[in-house]
């Protein structure tokens, strides 16, 4: 694995099995087209995991007088879809991702559900590679800035909305969310957003019915905000 000697010194890490990080760099249109049986999805289940465990444990440590409302708002964040392209630009991921044809043709080396699926993949590669204290390392390196930014707990575009539309109604924000188009691998969900007491529909898109509906109520409060 002698060409991936830049991205070990990248992730300050190197993989004692290199077959876990090729397993965790290929993307399943991949391993579908070559009838490989080895693509990201296992490692990212478990990557999942670990990262949420890590960082839930650094939150409990660090703000030891915040309640769980306040540690899931920031837990949310930093296991966010944004959070985690980001980091995986960063460290070189779109570089070193494998990925079909078909699926580059698609952008999906900068896609960012395909990155935040590796980056998952990469933290459950280096958990069994090593051990739990590796991982932790590799974490706590890369989400360092993301860790120690938020003096007060992070609110989604959606929790501000819903904050906002229950001061003055008993009813929610109504979102109806589905997949508008693009494969399985690589879809586009459009979300239309419905206020309550108003006739206005909004409507974004995203790689995922989350994302696409954080989009839209980003939308919804540029437009609230312009009326107050």
């Amino acid at each position: 694995m002698s060409n991936f000697q830049d991205f070990y010194n990248k992730i300050n890490y190197f993989f004692n099995n290199d077959k876990l990080l090729e397993e965790a760099l290929t993307h399943p249109s991949l391993s579908k087209e070559k009838k490989q049986k080895n693509n990201y999805q296992r490692l990212e289940f478990l990557g999942d995991k670990v990262l949420s465990l890590i960082i839930s444990e650094f939150l409990m440590h660090k703000f030891i007088d915040e309640a769980e409302g306040a540690l899931s708002k920031r837990h949310a964040n930093l296991v966010s879809g944004e959070t985690l392209s980001q980091i995986a630009l960063k460290i070189g991921l779109d570089k070193v991702i494998k990925i079909s044809y078909g699926e580059e043709k698609l952008g999906g080396k900068t896609n960012k559900r395909n990155l935040e699926n590796a980056l998952e993949a990469l933290v459950g590669a280096i958990y069994l590679d090593s051990d739990y204290k590796h991982a932790k390392e590799f974490v706590l390196n890369f989400w360092h800035h993301q860790l120690l930014q938020d003096r007060k707990p992070p609110q989604d575009a959606i929790s501000q909305l819903q904050e906002i539309i229950q001061a003055n109604s008993r009813d929610l924000p109504l979102y109806d969310t589905f997949k508008e188009s693009g494969s399985d691998h690589a879809p586009t969900f459009i979300s239309n957003l419905t206020l309550p007491l108003s006739s206005q529909i909004f409507s974004a898109r995203g790689s995922s019915k989350k994302e696409a509906q954080k989009n839209v109520a980003k939308i919804a409060l540029e437009f609230l905000k312009k009326l107050s």
